[in-house]
This record gives structure tokens, sequence and C-alpha cells, in this order.
């Protein structure tokens, strides 16, 4: 929750921020001609009211929302690669990773970035950057080429390989069971 105090010479700047509201709490903001939260009416009125700007494309709402090209989705307590980032990702890994061909090294510390934003959803994916990072240690020259070898194009594809198949990061995990099975002891 944003909170504003009003004193002279200060204000709150305030990025993002998230709440959860159910569907029924949907109420019409007139200035966007759109249903929206009403919390979110709420705060983008008393926004009007002091002549804050904002804008409505930054005004998201939804069961999944996209934050820096992740999906995060509050109902499965969720967040994974939008499709669109995770093709993307992967056409550069496959792109990358082949054997005998080089890439400046300017070119390597940009895939390390990429992946490690990935690592964000991927958290046990790191492992499949120590070829990468074995062979741009030390090197200083960002036009200097480096040869992609055999370690690098294992670990590229195996990240890849698993990116397919993860669904991403749960906030909470839980297994199913019964009022039954919690009265008979462990065997």
């Amino acid at each position: 929750m944003a909170t504003l105090s009003l004193h002279k010479y200060s204000f709150l700047y305030v990025d993002d921020s998230f709440g959860f509201a159910p569907e029924s709490s949907l109420q019409l903001y007139h200035p966007y001609s759109k249903s929206l939260p009403s919390l979110l009416v709420a705060i983008l009125s008393l926004w009007d009211a002091l002549g804050i700007p904002h804008e409505e494309k930054k005004q998201l709402f939804g069961p999944t929302l996209p934050v820096i090209g992740f999906e995060v989705d509050p109902n499965l307590m969720r967040v994974q690669m939008c499709h669109d980032s995770g093709v993307l990702l992967l056409e550069h890994l496959h792109s990358f990773a082949l054997r005998g061909t080089h890439h400046s090294l300017c070119d390597f510390q940009h895939l390390a970035g990429y992946l490690n934003w990935a690592l964000n959803i991927y958290p046990m994916l790191w492992p499949g950057l120590s070829a990468l990072y074995a062979k741009t240690a030390g090197k200083m020259h960002q036009g200097v080429l480096l040869w992609v070898n055999q370690d690098i194009v294992h670990e590229l594809l195996w990240f890849a390989s698993h990116v397919e198949s993860l669904q991403g990061v749960f906030f909470l995990s839980s297994e199913s069971w019964n009022f039954w099975s919690c009265l008979s002891p462990p065997l």
C-alpha cells in the first residue's frame, strides 16, 4: 500500500504498486471509460484530485500481470516467463550454441546477462552459465572474438531444454491430502 503524506516540499513517488482484488470489486473509472478494481479507482481518483499525472496503459489488472517480461499469476501463486520472452530466449540460446562458431566478448557478456535475467524464474539453472563465465573470465577487449566450445554448447542446450519444460516459480506448493489420511499413522 502506498501512503501519501502532504507536507511542504515533500512528495512520494511509487514506480510499481501491486494489489489483489476480487473481480466483484470492479467499478467504472470515468476518465478511462473502463472498469477497474475499486481500490485502483480510489487511488486514481485521489491522484486526479491532487493533480498527479498517470497513464492508462500503466494501470494493469487481470488474472495475470506482465512484470519485466515475466507473467505473474497471483491466483496460482506462480511467476513464469511470458511465452514471447521464452521463445526469444530459446532462439537466442540455440543460435549461440553452435560449436566452432565465434562471437565477440560483448556478445558473450550480453548472453550472460540475458541468462541472468532468466534466473529470476529458473534459479536452479545457474550451473548452465559456468562454461560461459569461464570463457569470458579475465577478458577485457569487447571486440575480441571467442570460440564457442563443446562445454558452452552442452551447458546452453541443457539450459534451453530445462527452460522448455519448467513451469516457472511457485511461491507456495502443496500436496494433496485428505482428513482421513491424517488419522492413520505413517508406514
